[in-house]
């Protein structure tokens, strides 16, 4: 990887003050996205410019978007999977009952194409429900998944209190709707993630309903049970949909809170057998606030802790369950990244060197961000999973060896084989060749 271009990048705004958003690359330039807010029109606007690959600017700043200042999440925006659709999105909040305006316009990827230019009022009947995610499929089609507590009249025996609605937007003046909603259970994770073949696919976790005064026991901890819908997207149409009984996610007898954290679906691969490989991740957020005579104050604990991963063949049978045990609470580098390649998953994620050797939860020790904890102690591991679950799990390197700290989060798979891996002050590229 050999250094190519630096330089500050003038893009013709006339604004003296203006926010940089990020930036998406596509083919042979750089997108660029900056907010700037127009103080007397009391209103924001979304610029688009492109640099070359030598950071050379183009003529033109394009104006993607404008809305009032009081918009909610402007600027967001979405890529689709092949990187040829991009979405940027608004929501602008109805006074009192009235409902909120959803406001998205959808471009080709050099914003030569207003593909779709919409203002919409979700179809949800409900008062209370909050926006979880905005996608965009290689067509231009808009996905809104939309968590909704049910209404006092809505509300059954023996289910949830809220469900999850998937509102799919084009040019046609009707909305498709998809809801999520299942007898006895409860959505504990859910998810709109691109699958193969122009499908979109809302999955995720499902644990049984604590109906009664005392619950069904711990049970009704665990998310053992996986759902998942296979959305065309030429179509709109539901071509499958599916609900998985999974076991050995969990100790066979969980003890502690640490023991009851859900899972969520990271990655879903397309098998060559016509099956699926599964990644998930236990993730979970709670959020403590404590009052004392001096006021109130608010903690926030993030765990990121097992991985999972689920071989589902082309019947739709699960054919293995492997379970890789891990502990981060709080973490300075949280989470994992996954990729597939020659029929076996590769998955990155930073841990205590301690657990090189760690196959079960005993054995497992905590790896936190504190007072005492030191980065000094952790490396970047390398889990490799074959098609019949097997698991193989390796250091990569560890960080006493080495100030290289490579950042989870913001680093990228951009082949099959190739993963782009972010550090504090550095790049490199780590190639798997097995």
């Amino acid at each position: 990887m050999n250094f190519k271009a630096e330089k500050p990048i003038n893009f013709n705004i006339d604004a003296k003050k203006y926010s940089y958003l990020g930036a998406y690359f596509v083919k042979d330039r750089i997108a660029h996205f900056v907010k700037e807010n127009d103080r007397k029109a009391d209103k924001d606007i979304l610029l688009g410019a492109f640099t070359d690959m030598s950071l050379n600017t183009s003529d033109k700043t394009l104006v993607l978007d404008e809305a009032d200042e009081k918009a909610l999440n402007f600027g967001l925006r979405n890529i689709s999977p092949d990187s040829t659709k991009v979405v940027v999105y608004n929501e602008l909040k109805g006074k009192k009952k009235d409902p909120s305006t959803l406001n998205f316009k959808v471009y080709n990827s050099d914003f030569t194409n207003l593909i779709l230019d919409k203002a919409v009022q979700l179809p949800i009947k409900s008062s209370k429900f909050s926006t979880q995610s905005i996608d965009v499929d290689n067509f231009g089609n808009v996905y809104v998944l939309a968590k909704i507590f049910k209404e006092k009249e809505e509300k059954a025996k023996g289910q949830s209190e809220f469900y999850y609605k998937l509102v799919v937007i084009n040019k046609d003046d009707k909305a498709k709707e998809f809801d999520f909603d299942y007898p006895e259970k409860e959505i504990e994770s859910i998810g709109v993630i691109p699958g193969a073949n122009n499908t979109m696919i809302c999955t995720g976790f499902l644990k049984i309903l604590n109906s009664g005064f005392f619950g069904k026991g711990k049970k009704t901890l665990i998310s053992d049970e996986m759902f998942s819908a296979n959305i065309d997207c030429k179509t709109l149409e539901l071509k499958s949909s599916k609900k998985y009984e999974l076991e050995g996610l969990y100790p066979e007898k969980p003890k502690s809170n640490e023991d009851y954290v859900p899972y969520k679906v990271r990655n879903i691969f397309q098998r060559e057998d016509g099956g699926s490989v599964v990644v998930a991740e236990q993730y979970k957020l709670v959020v403590v606030t404590r009052t004392s005579q001096s006021g109130s104050y608010t903690s926030y604990y993030y765990y990121y802790c097992d991985i999972a991963i689920i071989n589902i063949n082309s019947k739709s049978e699960v054919e293995s369950v492997s379970k890789m045990p891990k502990y981060q609470l709080n973490a300075g580098n949280p989470s994992i990244l996954s990729t597939y390649y020659n029929n076996k998953v590769y998955i990155i994620y930073e841990d205590l060197e301690k657990n090189a050797e760690a196959q079960n939860d005993k054995e497992t020790k905590r790896s936190t961000k504190s007072l005492f904890s030191s980065s000094s102690k952790n490396a970047l591991f390398l889990l490799t999973v074959d098609p019949s679950g097997e698991m193989k799990k390796e250091v990569i390197y560890s960080y006493k060896e080495s100030k290289i700290r490579p950042r989870i989060l913001s680093s990228m798979v951009i082949s099959k084989n190739e993963i782009i891996l972010n550090a504090d002050d550095q790049i490199g590229v780590l190639k798997i060749t097995k």
